[in-house]
């Protein structure tokens, strides 16, 4: 088969191609020693030079208002109310009676109490003078304060039932519900009412993991009432342990109430302010997740490496987030700082020291 000499002219220029590119690639690979490092492509940030300023720190908490102390008060024993002398509302004092329930049966049992021990008072008294002349055995006079005894016994237990037909105030504060009233059957359990001490109050809330170490007892507090109060307190207590279905740490704080205008069970929101403590003021975008899911932020260390450092959020700003846990002058990465490894070596251009 004869071919062309255009066809002829084109394999020639392919033949020539191939051998050009085979040569070159041949010569590369002997002017390349197989142990050359690959020239690492240089990493570019951008930082700032962040310096520590005193600051105190702000947490937000939603919680609800609660009476430090406030008791059901029920009867000890049963019987129909009597009488129901304190009106719902009103102030009471350690003591009061709030219900007071029939006697009759329980006044007659410590009347026969009484009467058994004045009985066995007497004997007891006869038979140590016959003891000491000499008329009275040693066992008939312990027989006698034996039955003595009991009778004085009997004579406490008897005040003791009559003594539970008052259902009294276990403390100072505001009878809130009256649950009993006259001619209901109470059985032991049952509720006579609620008192409830007006002061301190407690507002009750939980703290999410991230900013428990941001709170510590004694603490100020300010809380804006639902109601429209606006009241000033104290942390009085953080949870040492987490909720467990949560994973927040619940967190009590105190608020006096001296004029009783709280009232429980409202929902408040809380500003927590912590202790002053040195804080670096930096842009939000700066902030990023360590590998175990921490925020923090990038540092740039002495040999130029990237360095991760877990950070908590004290106070936030239009302009940007004061962080505490990170000692002294810090280069932060404020861009590019999710493109470095932690250790990596980086080139930085500073943009400035953070206000």
């Amino acid at each position: 088969m004869r071919l062309s000499s255009s066809v002829k002219t084109a394999l020639a220029i392919v033949a020539v191609t191939v051998a050009y590119f085979t040569v070159r690639s041949g010569l590369r690979l002997l002017s390349t020693p197989e142990d050359a490092p690959a020239k690492k492509a240089e990493l570019f940030v951008v930082a700032i030079e962040s310096r520590p300023e005193t600051r105190a720190g702000a947490l937000s908490i939603r919680g609800r208002t609660e009476a430090d102390q406030k008791a059901i008060v029920r009867a000890d024993a049963s019987g129909v109310v009597t009488a129901a002398p304190v009106a719902q509302g009103a102030a009471v004092r350690e003591g009061d009676v709030l219900c007071r329930i029939d006697v009759e049966a329980r006044a007659a049992a410590r009347r026969e109490a009484e009467a058994a021990l004045g009985k066995a008072e007497i004997d007891y008294q006869a038979a140590v003078k016959l003891a000491a002349e000499g008329f009275r055995s040693e066992a008939g006079l312990a027989g006698l304060k034996a039955a003595r005894d009991q009778a004085r016994a009997n004579a406490d237990r008897a005040l003791i039932e009559l003594e539970k037909t008052q259902i009294r105030a276990p403390f100072d504060g505001v009878f809130d519900v009256r649950s009993a009233e006259v001619g209901d059957l109470l059985k032991p359990g049952d509720p006579c009412g609620t008192v409830v001490k007006p002061s301190p109050f407690l507002i009750k809330g939980a703290v999410a993991e991230k900013d428990v170490a941001l709170v510590r007892a004694g603490d100020r507090a300010r809380a804006s009432i639902a109601t429209g109060e606006i009241v000033d307190g104290a942390v009085r207590f953080v949870a040492a342990a987490a909720d467990p279905a949560t994973r927040t740490f619940d967190i009590e704080i105190e608020i006096p109430n001296p004029d009783g205008k709280l009232r429980d069970g409202v929902t408040a929101d809380v500003t927590v302010l912590s202790a002053a403590r040195p804080a670096h003021k930096i842009p939000r975008s700066a902030l990023t997740l360590g590998d175990d899911g921490r925020i923090g932020v990038k540092l740039i260390d002495a040999a130029n490496r990237a360095r991760f450092h877990a950070v908590s959020i004290i106070g936030e700003e239009r302009e940007g987030v004061w962080v505490a846990g990170l000692e002294g002058p810090q280069r932060v990465i404020v861009r590019g700082q999710d493109y470095v490894k932690d250790g990596e070596t980086v080139t930085a251009e500073i943009a400035g020291a953070s206000s």
